[in-house]
């Protein structure tokens, strides 16, 4: 079958536009705005070369331990895609390292994200491409036997269906999924709340009160008041 993306609203220069705002808010006001839209990826993920977040639209595909649907799906995610490669074998052998992670940064990649293990981390440090995975090993896959009859593929895993197309934000608070028609309503939704909370923190460090005299969580245990703040 075909080995292409599949079609995005977003070319790649509305997506580093879309990506320039991640970097004012994160998954946690994301989710706090628009709790019923996103979908928590449950994976233990981390990022491995000192960039700490990753968005985009989302190139998923499934392995099991062979390097063959890795490079397949590296070979054709577009411009600002974020690859996601999920390994159904665990422990999983190391599905990328500083030779994979040269080549996406090369191809602009907005991200790789492995549901599984990669190698190189002081070689990954200096790559503009952020890489995250669930795991570390020395070890390399090496097989390249059994060929991934399509790229992308909707895959399972974190607890979630991760489709092609969709967008997956991650930072140090975690990973989630947003559909690709969400994605700038939730981003200025989380923006508005971070200022929000960036008011409340301020007028904290001001000494304007304490977080339970702005809140005013005493009217509001005795009956009389809201639980908010008005900057």
């Amino acid at each position: 079958m075909p080995e292409t993306a599949p079609a995005s609203r977003f070319d790649e220069a509305a997506i580093a536009a879309l990506r320039a705002r991640f970097e004012q808010v994160g998954c946690a006001q994301l989710a706090d705005a628009a709790r019923d839209l996103i979908t928590v990826l449950d994976l233990p993920l981390a990022a491995r070369n000192g960039r700490p977040r990753v968005c985009g639209p989302v190139f998923p595909v499934a392995t099991d331990d062979d390097m063959l649907p890795c490079l397949q799906a590296l070979a054709a995610t577009p411009p600002g895609w974020v690859l996601l490669l999920h390994n159904r074998v665990t422990p999983s052998e190391a599905l990328a390292g500083d030779i994979f992670a040269a080549s996406a940064a090369a191809q602009r990649l907005g991200g790789i994200v492995v549901d599984g293990a990669v190698r190189d981390l002081l070689e990954l440090a200096p790559l503009p491409v952020p890489v995250f995975s669930t795991q570390v090993t020395y070890v390399s896959a090496r097989t390249t036997e059994t060929r991934a009859d399509q790229v992308p593929q909707t895959v399972r895993a974190g607890g979630c269906e991760i489709r092609p197309g969709d967008w997956i934000f991650g930072d140090a608070d975690g990973f989630l999924l947003l559909a690709e028609d969400r994605v700038s309503a939730v981003l200025a939704a989380g923006a508005v709340l971070r200022n929000q909370e960036e008011k409340l923190i301020d007028a904290i460090t001001r000494g304007d009160g304490t977080l339970a005299e702005l809140t005013g969580l005493a009217d509001f245990l005795a009956g009389t008041g809201p639980l908010t703040f008005a900057p």
